[in-house]
C-alpha cells in the first residue's frame, strides 16, 4: 500500500464560506471539569440543559430554548425548574421559572466547539469525547461522502464516495489514519484491491484544527481533502490533480461533506471478505477526475489564499509526497 501524506496548510478565513451543522450532544469545558451542557438541535430548535451547583456546591440545572440565528447561533433567556419529583419517586408537577441569571448566548464556531456567554464571562466548551481517542482515532470507521461538482461538470451535479478510515499509524515519522475507497459497503475493510488501487492517508493538524487527507482516485490522479471533523460528520474542499503535479491552490475546490456511515467497531469487527485475494483480477476504475469537465476545472473560480499560504502549502506538499513507497 502506498502510504502518502499531503500537509495543507490554509487559512482558517477560507472556512467562512463553508456550512456546518452545530451537533447535539453533551458539551463542557475541559479546562473546568465538573459541569455539563447537553445540546439538543432539531432543524433550528435548540433545546440546552446546563447541568452546574448552587452557591453551597449542590447540583443544579437550567435551561434554554428557542431558534436558532442563521445555523450557529442561540440567545435565549435562562430558565430554572424546581420542585419535581426524585429518583424513582411518584411523579409531581414541577415548576419553571426565570431564573433572573440573565441570557445564554451561544455561538458555534465548529460541528463541536462552541462560545458560550454568560453572566458577562466567555467560556470555551466542546463536545465531550467519550470513547473516540484523538482526531485521527475518532475517524476510524466508514464513511459516506457527498461532492458538489455543480460547477465544474456538464453531467450530474453531485458525486458520493465511501471512504474507510481504517487504522492508525507512524509512517517516516509522520502520525496517519490509513485506509481506502471502499471496494463495496458489503466490505466492513479494505480489501487488497482497495488498498492496491484507492488508498488514503490522512494527518491531522492540531494547531489549525484541520484534517488533511488524500485519496488515489485512479492511477493518474489524487483526491486531496481539507476539512474541519465533527464527531460524525465533515465538512470542507476537494481538490482533485495529478499524480506527480500539486493541486492548484489558486483555485477552489469543490465543496465536500461526509458521514458517519459505520462505527469503527464495524470496521473492526463486522462480517465481510477479508483483506485475502479472492482470485479474481480487476483493473482500477476511473477516478471522479474523469466525471468532470476538465475546461470547468481549469477556469474554477480563485480561491481565498495569500500567495505565503499558498507558497508554504507547496513547499509542505512537494517535501511529504517524497514519503511515498
Amino acid at each position: 500500500m502506498k502510504k502518502i501524506i499531503t500537509l495543507l496548510t490554509l487559512m482558517l478565513s477560507s472556512l467562512n464560506a463553508w456550512s456546518f451543522t452545530p451537533e447535539s450532544g453533551l458539551y463542557w469545558n475541559s479546562s473546568e471539569p465538573g459541569s455539563g451542557y447537553n445540546f439538543e438541535i432539531q432543524d433550528n430548535f435548540f433545546f440546552g440543559v446546563f447541568y452546574v451547583y448552587d452557591d453551597l456546591g449542590y447540583p443544579y440545572w437550567y435551561t434554554a430554548s428557542g431558534f436558532l440565528d442563521g445555523n450557529s447561533y442561540f440567545e435565549g433567556d435562562l430558565y430554572i425548574s424546581e420542585d419535581g419529583p426524585c429518583l424513582a419517586c411518584g411523579w409531581q408537577q414541577n415548576s419553571t421559572f426565570d431564573s433572573g441569571l440573565g441570557k445564554v448566548r451561544i455561538d458555534f464556531l465548529t460541528e463541536t466547539t462552541a462560545t458560550m456567554r454568560i453572566l458577562g464571562q466567555n467560556i470555551p466548551i466542546e463536545r465531550f469525547n467519550f470513547f473516540l481517542g484523538d482526531e485521527l482515532q475518532k475517524m476510524r470507521g466508514e464513511w459516506q461522502v457527498v461532492y458538489d461538482v455543480s460547477q465544474y461538470s456538464n453531467n450530474y451535479p453531485f458525486y458520493a464516495d465511501v471512504l474507510i478510515f481504517e487504522q492508525t499509524e507512524t509512517f517516516n515519522g509522520d502520525y496517519l489514519a490509513t485506509g481506502c475507497r471502499s471496494e463495496s459497503t458489503a466490505y466492513n475493510r479494505c480489501t487488497n484491491y482497495a488498498l492496491n488501487n484507492h488508498d488514503l492517508a490522512a494527518a491531522y493538524d492540531t494547531v489549525n484544527d484541520e484534517l488533511i487527507a488524500v485519496v488515489r482516485d485512479d492511477n493518474n490522479h489524487y483526491l486531496a481533502y481539507y476539512l474541519k471533523t465533527g464527531t460524525n460528520q465533515f465538512d470542507g474542499e476537494a481538490f482533485s490533480y495529478d499524480v506527480g503535479n500539486s493541486p492548484n491552490l489558486n483555485q477552489a475546490g469543490f465543496p465536500v461533506r461526509g458521514f458517519r456511515s459505520a462505527s469503527k467497531h464495524f470496521v473492526d469487527t463486522g462480517s465481510g471478505p477479508s483483506k485475502a485475494s479472492d482470485g479474481i483480477e480487476k483493473t482500477a476504475t476511473l477516478g471522479l477526475n474523469q466525471m468532470l469537465d476538465q475546461q470547468k476545472i481549469t477556469n474554477a473560480p480563485m480561491a481565498q489564499l495569500t500567495q505565503a499560504t499558498q507558497d508554504r502549502v507547496l513547499a509542505t506538499i512537494a517535501r511529504l509526497e517524497k514519503q511515498l513507497q
